[in-house]
């Protein structure tokens, strides 16, 4: 991760593990922080998002940002209720459609839509809307994928497809946030981008074993 062009951090997103939680079927995701700059931030060494899902659909059971720095004020647990789409936060209780997503769940999930980018410009119809969980409320992210471009990864010209995200946040709206997926079939993220930081893929590893 950068800001501004200069290092601040390393996270590990892994699918970790599946198991059963609570007597059901989890898939176990997470990014992790496993090293920071010199007098970096805004992150702090362990920082970590941490989301239990639906192995199928990747809807979320539960999930969990955990801040150790400046970003603290960011901190929470959030239940999803696959049955009728409730998700309660803390003491709060927010009706939301069913599948609703978190961030975590979203990075893994969007690799599955379907984002061709639309034949005309002025009529985006491939444009793809989700529902997300953000802080306190449920918002409609609006998913808008773009034409092929060529990025430059580790020294080397790779395709990908940019998506630009619209969040009905006017905050996170403010940072423009984009991914770039792969072209080929894993639909890897490759790069993220909002405000002034970036986060590349430096590599990936298959962790179980076929």
């Amino acid at each position: 991760v950068t800001s501004a062009g200069q290092e601040t951090a390393k996270f590990v997103l892994q699918a970790k593990e599946r198991k059963l939680i609570q007597n059901i079927d989890t898939l176990v995701l997470t990014a992790k922080a496993t090293s920071i700059t010199t007098n970096n931030k805004p992150f702090a060494l362990g920082d970590a998002l941490t989301a239990r899902v639906n192995p199928d659909t990747l809807a979320p059971m539960a999930f969990e940002m955990k801040f150790l720095g400046q970003l603290a004020s960011f901190n929470q647990t959030a239940a999803f209720d696959l049955r009728t789409g409730a998700i309660t936060a803390g003491t709060a209780k927010v009706d939301s459609p069913v599948g609703t997503h978190s961030l975590l769940s979203l990075i893994y999930a969007m690799r599955s839509f379907n984002l061709k980018p639309s034949k005309d410009s002025t009529n985006p119809v491939n444009d793809t809307r989700v529902a997300v969980f953000w802080s306190d409320k449920t918002y409609i992210f609006v998913l808008r994928p773009n034409d092929v471009e060529f990025l430059t990864i580790n020294g080397e010209k790779v395709p990908a497809q940019m998506i630009a995200i619209k969040t009905g946040n006017p905050q996170l709206d403010a940072l423009a946030p984009k991914v770039w997926l792969s072209t080929d079939d894993s639909r890897v993220p490759l790069r993220f981008s909002a405000g002034t930081f970036q986060a590349e893929l430096i590599s990936t590893t298959n962790i179980f074993n076929n």
